[in-house]
């Protein structure tokens, strides 16, 4: 059966903290990491659990494996990237020792898998293509399976009381053999055969560590109610209700083609005097698996940002989140109630978790957001709002971790806000 609830989860982002394990990665010492976690606040992390990457399909653990720089040349200044250098690591070994930590410290984890949204970007080839081979049908199980023995190690170990939930796939309404990000418009038929998958997977797993709670997870509340599986046990949905601030630098971007001058030129004073081409972006990865169109835009977009444009964007954004405040909450507080709603519909009384939120600043060097009285003031009230609707988890921006300027030089309002959610602060 599984334990009633413990207190309220203030969740911090470390998705990729496994194997940044390089000496001057943000995340090589998981013991001063975790230290500084409870001092601004959290309780918990999510991040990616290694499904997959820890043993093969047969069940043997896979030992230290190659893990690549994403777009090799070009993610110096993207957050979340910027540090996470190629190198070995044994990721279950480097989980088991993230568990051994936080089991001192009181602290919870929550295990996803990005695999096939992103993970990929920093595996090598031959794990990759075993991988994403996985025919679509068998790719709940297969993640499921290497959750499963995942869990084993940590049950072996009496570490397993440090998994809040654990969730198949991050975004899993989002994922490319499933239809992708967008309105669903396959037929009914379809979409209840990709939630019959999703719910054997869960299944298996509730069968065999029965004592944990498994849980969907969407990029939106507001995801198709035919492909929420019945027997998920905890909704992690999210809501970047503020990120269309950056459509300042962003807007434009999408849909052009981008070795062409014109369609950038809108932006073109914010780039530096020599644009890289955005081929060489691509090209970067070689004949290794693509990312998603949209992320090459991105890297291109923040790679090629000029230094001295920095203080007129971050003045721009500022003005836009001055001029959309109440647009951005009104937005959260709109994703809120249609995540309360549609879990009562079809989920009714399961925790509701925000897994990811606000926006994401993808540039290490724009400090608008940290600076920012009327940013922090939107997602205090936001969390606020969380916590007074009986959320069980949140986190209260998705630049959270140890790897965001914020960790380092705001921690005292990253602390208040994590108080005001977890009832320390009115």
């Amino acid at each position: 059966m599984v334990a009633n609830d413990p207190e309220r989860l203030a969740i911090s982002f470390w998705i990729w903290g496994l194997w940044d394990t390089a000496p001057h990665g943000f995340f090589n010492d998981l013991e001063a990491r975790v230290a500084e976690l409870v001092e601004r606040g959290y309780n918990c992390i999510r991040l990616e659990g290694g499904a997959g990457l820890t043993h093969d399909a047969a069940g043997k653990p896979r030992g230290p494996l190659n893990y690549l720089d994403a777009a090799p040349g070009h993610t110096r200044h993207l957050r979340q990237m910027e540090r996470t250098a190629a190198g070995r690591c044994d990721v279950l070994q480097r989980l088991i020792e993230l568990c051994r930590v936080a089991q001192r410290y009181r602290v919870k984890l929550i295990l996803s898998s990005w695999y096939f949204l992103h993970t990929f970007w920093f595996t090598d080839d031959e794990l990759t293509a075993d991988l994403l081979g996985t025919p679509p049908e068998q790719c709940f199980q297969r993640f499921a399976a290497g959750l499963d023995r995942i869990l084993d190690e940590l049950e072996q170990r009496g570490l397993a009381d440090v998994i809040a939930f654990a969730e198949v796939f991050n975004e899993s309404d989002g994922l490319s053999f499933l239809g992708g990000f967008g309105e669903k418009t396959a037929p009914t038929e379809i979409l209840h055969m990709y939630r019959s998958w999703h719910e054997e997977a869960l299944a298996f797993l509730q069968s065999r560590h029965p004592h944990l709670r498994f849980a969907l997870d969407t990029y939106t509340p507001f995801t198709h109610p035919d492909m929420m599986p019945r027997n998920a046990q905890v909704w992690d949905f999210h809501s970047y209700y503020a990120w269309g601030v950056y459509g300042v630098f962003e807007q434009g971007l999408w849909g052009a083609d981008l070795d062409d001058p014109q369609t950038w030129a809108p932006i073109r004073h914010f780039l530096r005097p020599e644009v890289v081409p955005f081929r060489e972006v691509v090209g970067s990865r070689g004949q290794r698996a693509p990312m998603a169109a949209d992320w090459y835009r991105r890297i291109w977009a923040y790679r090629n940002l000029n230094p001295a444009a920095l203080t007129e964007l971050e003045k721009r954004l500022d003005a836009n989140l001055e001029a959309h405040v109440d647009e951005y909450r009104s937005q959260a507080a709109a994703a809120l109630e249609q995540a309360l709603a549609l879990r009562e519909r079809i989920l009714p009384g399961v925790p509701l978790v925000l897994g990811e939120g606000v926006s994401y600043c993808a540039d290490n060097r724009l400090r608008w957001e940290e600076r920012s009285d009327r940013y922090w003031d939107l997602v205090e009230s936001t969390v606020r709002l969380y916590r007074d609707r009986g959320l069980y988890g949140c986190v209260p921006r998705t630049n959270s971790g140890p790897e965001d300027p914020a960790w380092w030089e705001y921690p005292e309002r990253l602390q208040r806000v994590n108080a005001v959610f977890l009832g320390q602060l009115a």
